[in-house]
């Protein structure tokens, strides 16, 4: 049987390089179709999705071999562990709107752009709203963690310590979207995400982090319908309590990962 090759760090960081021009590709392709429509949110989400789950299965199949659960880490998670998964996903944007505000006082997003943004993620009708929901809190989050915390984090863990596997697929995530000012909250979820693909062996449970990290910001656009996107005010005290609770619910998920591992024998 030929032993797969091995994937270091910087390779990682190449493959993901790739995957990001291609995704670029799809992003331009899409705003000059649709320009700020909601259709094209949607559209740009199918697209993503194809093409992150073909890169899942080709880097799967070469640097982890035919077991394709195993090469993308689609074995089962318990339904707790997705519920603390979830309610990570919400619980992070304090720490993660705390980073954001300070990032986006020093430097301001032109206007302009804050009201695309805005138009973007405004419903047009609620048929486009309930595919807007699908698209953001559903579709991208499993595209997004099946390449990243799946076919990247299990190939790069074959020959890398834990701390330098997630630390690597953490910033290829966070470069994978190309806004800089996002990037410091961005590899604050990165970190967490691949906390929980390292002690559960699974990506479920960061498909629910990431659906309900996404959910929580189309959420509140979809409840409050604000006329404009404002910077939010930088609490740190809300800041450090969800900080606070992120580490807890780490560890909390950490303790029902470990039972539900030493049932299943591995």
């Amino acid at each position: 049987m030929i032993k797969p090759p091995e994937l270091g760090a910087a390779l990682a960081l190449g493959w993901s390089l790739l995957i990001t021009l291609g995704l670029t590709s799809v992003g331009l392709m899409t705003a000059m179709l649709f320009g700020t429509r909601n259709l094209g949110l949607v559209v740009g989400a199918c697209l993503e999705l194809v093409l992150l789950l073909q890169a899942s299965r080709f880097l799967g199949r070469l640097y982890s071999g035919p077991d394709r659960g195993q090469a993308l880490a689609t074995i089962g998670a318990a339904p707790l562990e997705l519920l603390i998964g979830a309610s990570l996903g919400v619980i992070l944007q304090a720490p993660a709107g705390y980073l954001s505000a300070l990032v986006e006082r020093r430097f301001p997003t032109p206007p302009e752009r804050l009201t695309a943004q805005l138009q973007q993620l405004t419903p047009e009708t609620p048929l486009l709203g309930a595919l807007m929901f699908v698209s953001v809190a559903m579709l991208v989050p499993f595209a997004e963690e099946i390449f990243f915390r799946g076919a990247l984090f299990t190939a790069l863990g074959r020959t890398s310590p834990w701390f330098v596997t997630i630390w690597t697929t953490s910033v290829a995530f966070t470069l994978a979207h190309l806004e800089p000012r996002n990037w410091a909250p961005l590899f604050l979820v990165a970190v967490v995400l691949g906390a929980l693909r390292h002690q559960s062996g699974s990506i479920w449970a960061g498909v629910a982090l990431h659906a309900g990290f996404n959910a929580a910001t189309l959420g509140f656009v979809f409840v409050t319908r604000p006329v404009a996107l404002k910077p939010e005010e930088a609490s740190w005290q809300a800041a450090m309590l969800g900080a606070a609770l992120t580490v807890l619910g780490v560890w909390l998920f950490g303790r029902v990962s470990g039972r539900r591992l030493q049932v299943d024998g591995r």
